[in-house]
Protein backbone atom coordinates (compact mmCIF):
# COMPACT_ATOMS: atom_id res chain seq x y z
CA UNK A 1 0.00 0.00 0.00
CA UNK A 2 1.42 3.20 -1.15
CA UNK A 3 2.79 5.33 1.64
CA UNK A 4 2.86 9.06 2.62
CA UNK A 5 5.86 11.64 3.14
CA UNK A 6 4.74 11.34 6.80
CA UNK A 7 4.20 7.80 7.11
CA UNK A 8 0.51 7.44 6.97
CA UNK A 9 -1.14 5.02 4.10
CA UNK A 10 -3.12 6.47 1.24
CA UNK A 11 -6.36 5.21 2.55
CA UNK A 12 -5.63 7.14 5.61
CA UNK A 13 -5.02 10.28 4.08
CA UNK A 14 -8.18 9.86 1.41
CA UNK A 15 -10.69 8.82 4.17
CA UNK A 16 -10.25 10.75 7.32
CA UNK A 17 -11.07 8.93 10.89
CA UNK A 18 -13.39 12.48 11.54
CA UNK A 19 -15.72 10.76 8.20
CA UNK A 20 -15.19 7.29 8.45
CA UNK A 21 -18.49 5.15 6.98
CA UNK A 22 -20.84 7.39 8.93
CA UNK A 23 -21.98 9.72 5.75
CA UNK A 24 -22.66 6.36 3.78
CA UNK A 25 -24.36 4.76 6.60
CA UNK A 26 -26.25 7.78 7.26
CA UNK A 27 -27.54 8.72 3.94
CA UNK A 28 -28.52 5.04 3.23
CA UNK A 29 -30.96 5.24 6.21
CA UNK A 30 -32.95 7.80 5.21
CA UNK A 31 -34.53 5.89 3.11
CA UNK A 32 -35.65 9.50 0.93
CA UNK A 33 -37.16 7.49 -2.17
CA UNK A 34 -38.94 4.24 -2.86
CA UNK A 35 -37.66 1.80 -5.92
CA UNK A 36 -40.28 -0.82 -7.31
CA UNK A 37 -39.45 -2.36 -11.05
CA UNK A 38 -42.64 -3.15 -13.27
CA UNK A 39 -43.96 -3.51 -16.57
CA UNK A 40 -45.26 -0.22 -18.91
CA UNK A 41 -46.16 -0.71 -22.22
CA UNK A 42 -43.45 -3.63 -22.71
CA UNK A 43 -40.56 -2.35 -20.89
CA UNK A 44 -38.81 -3.64 -18.00
CA UNK A 45 -39.10 -0.17 -16.14
CA UNK A 46 -37.89 1.25 -12.82
CA UNK A 47 -40.27 3.75 -10.46
CA UNK A 48 -38.27 5.73 -8.27
CA UNK A 49 -40.92 7.77 -6.20
CA UNK A 50 -39.85 10.54 -3.08
CA UNK A 51 -41.60 9.96 0.04
CA UNK A 52 -44.11 12.32 1.37
CA UNK A 53 -40.91 13.20 3.95
CA UNK A 54 -38.67 13.26 1.56
CA UNK A 55 -37.68 17.16 1.42
CA UNK A 56 -37.41 17.37 5.05
CA UNK A 57 -34.87 14.10 4.95
CA UNK A 58 -32.97 15.73 2.09
CA UNK A 59 -32.71 19.06 4.23
CA UNK A 60 -31.27 16.76 6.90
CA UNK A 61 -28.90 15.10 4.76
CA UNK A 62 -27.77 18.00 3.12
CA UNK A 63 -26.98 19.88 6.50
CA UNK A 64 -25.21 16.70 7.58
CA UNK A 65 -22.88 16.90 4.34
CA UNK A 66 -22.17 20.78 4.75
CA UNK A 67 -21.56 20.19 8.33
CA UNK A 68 -18.66 16.96 7.14
CA UNK A 69 -17.47 19.51 5.02
CA UNK A 70 -18.92 17.97 1.79
CA UNK A 71 -19.25 19.56 -1.75
CA UNK A 72 -22.26 17.64 -2.26
CA UNK A 73 -25.49 17.95 -1.63
CA UNK A 74 -29.46 16.38 -2.62
CA UNK A 75 -31.96 18.45 -4.69
CA UNK A 76 -34.51 19.61 -1.74
CA UNK A 77 -37.30 20.40 -4.29
CA UNK A 78 -39.04 17.14 -5.69
CA UNK A 79 -39.79 18.61 -9.41
CA UNK A 80 -35.61 19.75 -9.42
CA UNK A 81 -34.68 16.11 -8.39
CA UNK A 82 -37.31 15.00 -11.43
CA UNK A 83 -35.65 17.20 -13.98
CA UNK A 84 -32.07 16.49 -13.23
CA UNK A 85 -32.77 12.56 -12.96
CA UNK A 86 -34.46 12.60 -16.23
CA UNK A 87 -32.33 14.89 -18.17
CA UNK A 88 -29.24 13.18 -16.57
CA UNK A 89 -30.23 9.25 -17.53
CA UNK A 90 -31.60 11.09 -20.96
CA UNK A 91 -28.18 12.40 -21.76
CA UNK A 92 -26.27 9.49 -21.25
CA UNK A 93 -28.50 6.59 -21.81
CA UNK A 94 -31.05 8.44 -24.12
CA UNK A 95 -29.30 6.20 -27.14
CA UNK A 96 -31.56 3.32 -26.05
CA UNK A 97 -33.04 3.57 -23.09
CA UNK A 98 -35.74 5.83 -22.06
CA UNK A 99 -36.60 7.97 -18.87
CA UNK A 100 -39.59 10.44 -17.62
CA UNK A 101 -41.55 12.22 -15.06
CA UNK A 102 -44.31 10.61 -13.49
CA UNK A 103 -47.00 11.86 -10.89
CA UNK A 104 -47.17 11.83 -7.21
CA UNK A 105 -43.59 12.83 -7.34
CA UNK A 106 -41.98 10.00 -9.31
CA UNK A 107 -39.70 9.06 -12.45
CA UNK A 108 -39.67 6.05 -14.47
CA UNK A 109 -36.89 4.92 -16.17
CA UNK A 110 -35.77 2.14 -18.29
CA UNK A 111 -34.03 -1.12 -16.69
CA UNK A 112 -30.72 -1.07 -17.66
CA UNK A 113 -29.40 -4.46 -18.68
CA UNK A 114 -26.38 -5.94 -16.56
CA UNK A 115 -25.59 -5.54 -12.80
CA UNK A 116 -23.66 -2.69 -10.48
CA UNK A 117 -19.89 -3.25 -10.25
CA UNK A 118 -20.71 -3.40 -6.54
CA UNK A 119 -22.56 -6.09 -6.77
CA UNK A 120 -19.38 -7.82 -8.93
CA UNK A 121 -16.83 -6.44 -6.79
CA UNK A 122 -18.58 -8.32 -3.58
CA UNK A 123 -19.12 -11.50 -5.80
CA UNK A 124 -15.36 -11.44 -6.75
CA UNK A 125 -16.10 -11.89 -10.36
CA UNK A 126 -15.20 -8.10 -11.08
CA UNK A 127 -12.66 -8.04 -13.61
CA UNK A 128 -10.39 -5.64 -15.82
CA UNK A 129 -12.92 -5.72 -18.56
CA UNK A 130 -15.69 -3.86 -16.59
CA UNK A 131 -12.87 -1.40 -15.07
CA UNK A 132 -12.03 -0.32 -18.08
CA UNK A 133 -15.95 -0.11 -19.37
CA UNK A 134 -16.11 1.82 -16.23
CA UNK A 135 -13.10 4.17 -17.32
CA UNK A 136 -14.46 5.07 -20.80
CA UNK A 137 -18.24 5.56 -19.44
CA UNK A 138 -16.51 8.34 -17.20
CA UNK A 139 -14.94 9.75 -19.50
CA UNK A 140 -17.42 10.35 -22.06
CA UNK A 141 -19.85 11.35 -19.32
CA UNK A 142 -17.27 14.30 -17.78
CA UNK A 143 -17.21 15.39 -21.90
CA UNK A 144 -21.08 16.26 -21.51
CA UNK A 145 -22.17 19.95 -21.26
CA UNK A 146 -24.40 20.63 -18.38
CA UNK A 147 -26.22 24.17 -17.89
CA UNK A 148 -26.64 23.32 -14.20
CA UNK A 149 -23.11 23.64 -14.23
CA UNK A 150 -22.36 25.98 -17.08
CA UNK A 151 -19.37 23.69 -18.17
CA UNK A 152 -18.71 19.89 -17.98
CA UNK A 153 -20.84 17.84 -16.24
CA UNK A 154 -20.64 15.14 -13.33
CA UNK A 155 -22.51 12.71 -11.57
CA UNK A 156 -21.79 14.08 -7.49
CA UNK A 157 -22.10 10.03 -5.99
CA UNK A 158 -19.87 7.93 -8.53
CA UNK A 159 -20.01 4.65 -6.11
CA UNK A 160 -19.21 1.32 -7.85
CA UNK A 161 -23.07 0.76 -6.70
CA UNK A 162 -24.13 3.53 -9.49
CA UNK A 163 -22.31 1.87 -12.52
CA UNK A 164 -24.08 -1.03 -14.26
CA UNK A 165 -22.29 -3.16 -16.37
CA UNK A 166 -23.31 -5.31 -19.65
CA UNK A 167 -21.21 -8.21 -19.87
CA UNK A 168 -22.86 -8.94 -23.73
CA UNK A 169 -22.36 -5.09 -24.85
CA UNK A 170 -19.34 -4.91 -22.83
CA UNK A 171 -20.84 -1.20 -21.82
CA UNK A 172 -20.99 0.49 -18.60
CA UNK A 173 -23.47 3.09 -17.60
CA UNK A 174 -23.90 5.61 -15.02
CA UNK A 175 -27.17 5.86 -13.18
CA UNK A 176 -28.83 7.40 -9.68
CA UNK A 177 -28.49 11.51 -10.19
CA UNK A 178 -29.99 12.21 -6.56
CA UNK A 179 -26.78 13.89 -5.69
CA UNK A 180 -24.94 16.92 -7.14
CA UNK A 181 -22.03 18.33 -6.58
CA UNK A 182 -21.46 21.60 -5.31
CA UNK A 183 -21.36 24.29 -8.81
CA UNK A 184 -18.80 26.55 -7.30
CA UNK A 185 -16.62 23.05 -7.63
CA UNK A 186 -14.91 23.38 -10.85
CA UNK A 187 -14.88 20.91 -13.41
CA UNK A 188 -11.83 19.29 -12.67
CA UNK A 189 -12.35 19.02 -9.09
CA UNK A 190 -16.01 17.52 -9.96
CA UNK A 191 -14.35 14.95 -12.55
CA UNK A 192 -11.36 13.54 -9.79
CA UNK A 193 -14.33 13.69 -6.77
CA UNK A 194 -16.19 11.53 -9.44
CA UNK A 195 -13.20 9.20 -9.96
CA UNK A 196 -12.24 9.35 -6.37
CA UNK A 197 -15.50 8.26 -5.23
CA UNK A 198 -15.19 5.28 -7.50
CA UNK A 199 -11.77 3.87 -6.30
CA UNK A 200 -12.20 4.29 -2.40
CA UNK A 201 -14.94 1.65 -3.50
CA UNK A 202 -12.11 -0.59 -4.56
CA UNK A 203 -9.93 -0.09 -1.62
CA UNK A 204 -12.72 -0.29 0.90
CA UNK A 205 -12.67 -4.16 -0.49
CA UNK A 206 -9.08 -4.11 0.00
CA UNK A 207 -9.53 -2.99 3.26
CA UNK A 208 -12.40 -5.78 4.47
CA UNK A 209 -14.86 -2.68 4.20
CA UNK A 210 -18.74 -4.31 4.98
CA UNK A 211 -19.96 -1.31 3.10
CA UNK A 212 -20.56 0.75 -0.11
CA UNK A 213 -18.50 3.94 0.69
CA UNK A 214 -19.58 5.78 -2.18
CA UNK A 215 -20.15 8.75 0.07
CA UNK A 216 -17.10 9.38 1.39
CA UNK A 217 -14.80 12.10 0.70
CA UNK A 218 -11.52 12.97 1.91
Amino acid sequence: MPIGDNGTSLAEKLMPEALSNAAARFVDSLKINSISETIRRGRLVVIKRRHAYGERLTELANLYFRMAGLSIRFWTETRDWQRWEVESFQMLNGDQFRAARLRNNAICIDRLPGENLWEHLNRRTLNRRMLEAAGLEFRRAHQFRSKEFRGPWSHGDAGMANVIYDEMSNRARLIDFEIVHDKALPALSRHADDLLIFLLDLIASALGGNGCLSLWRS
